[in-house]
């Protein structure tokens, strides 16, 4: 979240209508992340699975109902922690080198 936060806040500054691509990013978050349905829905499409699996939502949401409902650690996963670490990483990453890059820009656009 920080790097996100890092990301839209240094574009926003330059980039005034980044509010609304938020909104719009955030309803496709919304229903991109098993929280509005369940991925037991998409028993015949295993092939297509893997997308709604890069949602790094996914790990975390698909974690708890795991653990409520199926009583299975998110350690019984490790492929899918490897991936949302090293995606959390690389989101921060970025949006740390991006706010640094524009920062020096802030006192001339506000």
């Amino acid at each position: 979240m920080i790097g996100l936060s890092f990301i839209t806040s240094s574009v926003t500054v330059l980039f005034r209508d980044m509010v609304q691509i938020v909104n719009i990013a955030l309803q496709f978050g919304i229903w991109g992340t098993p929280i509005m349905w369940a991925p037991s829905m998409f028993k015949g499409m295993d092939s297509y699975v893997w997308i709604l699996k890069l949602n790094p939502m996914y790990y975390i949401v698909d974690g708890y109902r795991s653990s409520f409902i199926n009583h299975t650690g998110f350690w019984e996963k490790p492929g899918d922690t490897l991936y949302f670490w090293v995606f959390t990483a690389i989101v921060f990453v970025i949006g740390l080198k991006l706010f640094k890059k524009l920062k020096p820009h802030f006192a001339d656009v506000l």
